[in-house]
Parts: C-alpha cells; sequence; structure tokens
C-alpha cells in the first residue's frame, strides 16, 4: 500500500521532469518554475519583466565590471518601479562589457557599459508602453 501511494505520488512530477529534460520547455519543471526562469527564457510573462544581458570576458577585471554593472541596473530599474532579470554571459576572447535589453518581443542594445543610460531608458519606456497596453486590453468590471 505505501509503495502504491509513494508511486501515485512521485510518477507526475517524474513524467514532467522527463518531458522537461527532453523538450527544455520549463513550464514543465515540476516544483521550480520561477517568472525569472519564463523571462530567461524569453517566454511571456503577466509580470513587467525586463531581461538585461550583460556580455563581458573571463578576465576578472572583466567579470567585476559586469557585476557592477549589474548591479547599477538592477538599482536603477528598481527606482523606476520594474523588475529586472539580470543575466552574466562570460565569453572567452572577449573585450569590455556590453549590455542587451529585453522588453517582450523587443530587444535594444548591444551597449557599451557607458551607453547602458541610454539602453535603460528606451528599455523603461518600453516596458511602460506594454505595461499600458495590457492594462488597457484588461476587461473592465463596470
Amino acid at each position: 500500500m505505501l509503495v502504491a501511494m509513494i508511486v501515485a505520488i512521485a510518477t507526475p512530477a517524474t513524467i514532467a521532469l522527463s518531458y522537461y529534460h527532453i523538450s527544455g520547455d520549463p513550464t514543465f519543471q515540476p516544483l521550480a518554475l520561477t517568472m525569472e526562469r519564463l523571462a530567461a527564457k524569453g517566454l511571456e510573462t503577466n509580470s513587467m519583466v525586463v531581461r538585461a544581458d550583460i556580455h563581458c570576458g573571463v578576465s576578472p577585471d572583466q567579470k567585476r565590471a559586469a557585476h557592477y554593472l549589474g548591479a547599477r541596473l538592477h538599482d536603477a530599474f528598481y527606482a523606476k518601479g520594474i523588475e529586472v532579470s539580470i543575466l552574466l554571459h562570460q565569453v572567452s576572447g572577449r573585450q569590455g562589457v556590453d549590455v542587451t535589453f529585453h522588453v517582450g518581443d523587443s530587444s535594444f542594445g548591444p551597449y557599451h557599459a557607458a551607453d547602458a543610460a541610454t539602453g535603460l531608458r528606451l528599455s523603461t519606456e518600453a516596458a511602460s508602453l506594454l505595461r499600458q497596453r495590457r492594462d488597457a486590453a484588461r476587461p473592465h468590471s463596470w
């Protein structure tokens, strides 16, 4: 009886995890689905998440500069009331640090770290426009 209960409880999660490993679809990853994972995969979420992909080299100085840029971007988006998912991509042989912003189906960049404020401004405006469009499409209660 105990074995049957364990199998009945574990089978759906096992099937979902197997399908996730075969297809890579994050919506089938059991007990680990987060908005950040969906945004990282570029899938539509109901929250306003901007994804910032920071690319840098593998040297300690470039990694430090990329982490610093990520922290500043997080603070800037937080101050504007927008969630941001920051992903760091290390590429060997790459010189400098740049960032690309993704809002919905739109991409802005890549911007060099010194010009990231331009991309931040554009992606903030795009997120605001996307939010207005979503709010306008909601059914009214009156």
